[in-house]
């Protein structure tokens, strides 16, 4: 049995799609097709991925003899939530998000005979329960759909936390600062789908773009509330101890990529 074949059989023992599967090992349909028909293999890397997806060692992928997995000692099994565990999850999330919901209601009602801040617990418990909504009804994509839906929520309900509690300054200064974060978290999810194969690489690049994200947070505080004051000193080390983190990750990628060419090279 090719290494194609092999991947297609334990793609459909474990009821993925190609394109479920391409979600798993970030890569796309296309690439999961080419590897089943042959036209392509793998490298190390992903053959390193699908023995942890499949919970077969990387031999039997690789050795053609190598026929049942079977017939190999397994690897440490790894637990992947199942579709029906995700419908499990996600009724007993909203029921108790429905729940949190109605008790503050009826505990601001009866206690100051009107609502006020159970509708701000209301319209919080409705935007977590969206932006978790991605990662329990998506099949592909999961990642990029729950980003969509974390970019999005933040500016209705910064809009609504403006009207209820009647300050225009959260609305104004809660954009700002979420504009900031999402741009922060967007840079580090294209850096990580770019390295995804040097995550000592990745985690050095995602350090670096979070350094600016922090100071410009606090200087635009400080533009509507004056008396807050800068702190360069406090910017500075932060900064400093940022970047010194990110060169230890980059020391780190460097060394294992210069082991990984002696190891190649020897054999």
């Amino acid at each position: 049995m090719t290494l194609g074949e092999k991947i297609q059989k334990l793609r459909k023992q474990r009821g993925l799609s190609q394109e479920a599967l391409a979600e798993k090992v970030m890569v796309t349909r296309q690439t999961i097709s080419k590897w089943e028909l042959g036209q392509s293999t793998p490298d190390m890397d992903f053959i390193a991925q699908l023995s942890d997806i499949f919970n077969v060692s990387s031999d039997y992928l690789i050795k053609d003899e190598m026929v049942e997995p079977a017939e190999l000692p397994y690897k440490k099994r790894s637990y992947h939530l199942s579709e029906r565990g995700k419908r499990i999850i996600l009724v007993v999330v909203s029921a108790a998000a429905l729940i949190a919901g109605y008790v503050c209601l009826i505990c601001d009602y009866f206690t100051s005979d009107r609502l006020s801040w159970s509708l701000i617990a209301v319209a919080s418990i409705i935007a977590t329960w969206l932006m978790l909504l991605p990662s329990l009804i998506s099949r592909t994509k999961i990642v990029l759909k729950t980003l969509v839906v974390v970019s999005a929520i933040p500016f209705p309900l910064l809009a609504i936390l403006s009207l209820l509690l009647k300050k225009s300054v959260i609305f104004t200064l809660g954009i700002c600062i979420t504009l900031i974060v999402i741009a922060a978290i967007w840079t580090m999810y294209i850096i990580f789908r770019k390295c995804r194969k040097n995550l000592w690489r990745a985690f050095g690049f995602a350090l670096l773009a979070l350094i600016p994200a922090p100071i410009a947070i606090i200087h635009i505080s400080a533009c509507f509330f004056p008396q807050v004051q800068f702190d360069f000193t406090s910017d500075i080390f932060n900064s400093g101890f940022t970047l010194a983190l990110s060169l230890v990750c980059f020391g780190v990628d460097y060394l294992l990529y210069h082991r990984k060419g002696d190891i190649t090279g020897k054999k």
